[in-house]
This record gives structure tokens, C-alpha cells and sequence, in this order.
């Protein structure tokens, strides 16, 4: 099979476990028998998480945030450091927690080695340091920590040595698709993000919405409004992550769903 689309199946039969609501834990999904620690997730609580951000589309974000009195989870990069540094505080508004994505997204120097991969997340750290910024050490690894992109090895060293240093890994359970990832042109309408997250996210008890706030996904503002409005109207609260929340690595599910 292509590895794409052998990554693609699985992914999506971890979507399909996620989405049981009847294998829910009160406030996460079943895992493995050695689960490990930290804080689970709220039941009836959604986690939206925006990637690759801040950029001039942020601040629309923020707006929203500000008028649902919703708080988010910002992974980002360094891509506005010199041209607004001043859209970094910002993120931490309204009880808002800024995490870790990376410096620059460049797959070719993320991934050539485990080593360029920390080099890049020190860089990072040390860019949100330099702005003042108080960030979680939870960490969001650009494509997940299934990705067919990387050498599974240096994916496996990476995961070890976060895990080793302390480091919270996180992926998520729905995805908004507002990237155009399943090929379709950016930006999408609003209307089908918000659609796409709430039949992806039928089922679960929490939630945890992958969205994006770099500049070419212009739509996903509205979008994350249509998302918290409807999330609220069926009783949902919506929280934060941060470093002491009880991981979720999609890696974790490989052997199962593999059979090896």
C-alpha cells in the first residue's frame, strides 16, 4: 500500500476510536493498558487548538475569542517575530496558553535528524523567551506524530527524547480541515470547517479541535466562531491544554492498529 494511504487508514481508524463515545473514558479516550500521566481531559469540554500562527490572520481570532469568552490553545512559530512581535503577547489573553510547534516549518530541516529537530524546538524556546512570553512545554510536532513525511526512526528518537525531557506531546482528535489537507483549495468556506469539525467531533466527550492561524486560512475565524456557537448551543464548555495534560500521541496507537 502507498504509504499515504496506509498512514491515512490509519489515522482515520484512530479517528474511528476516538469518535466511539460508548469507549469513552469520563474525560478521554480508552488507551492502551500502560496510560500515562497527567491530567485528563474535561468531559463535555472542547479543546480548539490553532497551528502555525500568529499572523496578521490571529487578531481576527482573538476577536472571536473575545466576544465567546472562549480561551484557546496557540501552538506556534517564529514566522512573526520580526515583522509583529507584538502578536505574540496577545496569545495569552483571556486565559489563553501558548504551546510549542516549531521555528520554522520546514520539513526538509525539522526532520533530517532527531537532532535538527531539538535544535529547532531550543530555537524556538529561546525566541519566546526573548519576547517574554510565558509558554507550556507541550509540544505539537508539524504533521502529527504519525507522519509519512518522516524516517518512522528518526520520529520514534524524536518522541523518546521529548518524553525523556519532560516535554507534553499532543496531537488531536478532530480536524477542521481548514488547510485544504484533503486537497481541496484554501481557504475553505466557513461554513464546511465548521461542519467538519462537529460531525468529526460527534461522540466524544472532549474534543480537541485542530485548526490553523497563519495567513492563507483566512475563512477560519468565522469559521471557529460557527464551531464555538454550535459547541455551546449542545452544552459544551471549552478549555485549555497545557504541559501537565495527560498526553495524546497518535504514535502510541501504532502497534495497535498495525497488529505488530
Amino acid at each position: 500500500m502507498n504509504p499515504c494511504r496506509k498512514l491515512r487508514s490509519r489515522l482515520l481508524a484512530v479517528a474511528a476510536m476516538l469518535t466511539l463515545g460508548a469507549i469513552m473514558q469520563a474525560a478521554a479516550p480508552v488507551r492502551p493498558a500502560a496510560e500515562p500521566a497527567g491530567v485528563p481531559l474535561e468531559p463535555r469540554t472542547v479543546y480548539l487548538t490553532f497551528d502555525d500562527g500568529p499572523s496578521r490572520n490571529t487578531e481576527a481570532i482573538l476577536s472571536v475569542l473575545r466576544e465567546e469568552e472562549v480561551p484557546t490553545t496557540f501552538f506556534v512559530t517564529l514566522a512573526e517575530r520580526e515583522d509583529d512581535s507584538d502578536a505574540y503577547a496577545a496569545l495569552c489573553e483571556n486565559g489563553s496558553r501558548v504551546a510549542l510547534h516549531c521555528s520554522v516549518h520546514d520539513y526538509d530541516r525539522l526532520y533530517e535528524s532527531a537532532r535538527s529537530y531539538r535544535e529547532d524546538l531550543r530555537e524556538l524556546e529561546a525566541g519566546l523567551r526573548e519576547l517574554g512570553i510565558p509558554y507550556e512545554t507541550l509540544v505539537r510536532l508539524p504533521g502529527g506524530s504519525l507522519n509519512a513525511q518522516v524516517d518512522p526512526q528518526v520520529l520514534r528518537e524524536i518522541l523518546t527524547g521529548l518524553s525523556r525531557d519532560g516535554y507534553t506531546v499532543f496531537d488531536w482528535t478532530v480536524t477542521s480541515g481548514d488547510d485544504g489537507g484533503e486537497g481541496q483549495p484554501v481557504p475553505l468556506p466557513p461554513e464546511e470547517i465548521a461542519r467538519n469539525a462537529l460531525e468529526r467531533g460527534e461522540g466524544q466527550s472532549s474534543p480537541v479541535i485542530l485548526l490553523h492561524d497563519s495567513h492563507p486560512f483566512t475563512t477560519t475565524p468565522e469559521a471557529a466562531r460557527q464551531i464555538i456557537r454550535a459547541y455551546k448551543a449542545r452544552g459544551y464548555r471549552f478549555g485549555v491544554l497545557t504541559a501537565d495534560t495527560r498526553p495524546l500521541v497518535f504514535s502510541d496507537w501504532w502497534d495497535v492498529l498495525s497488529g505488530d
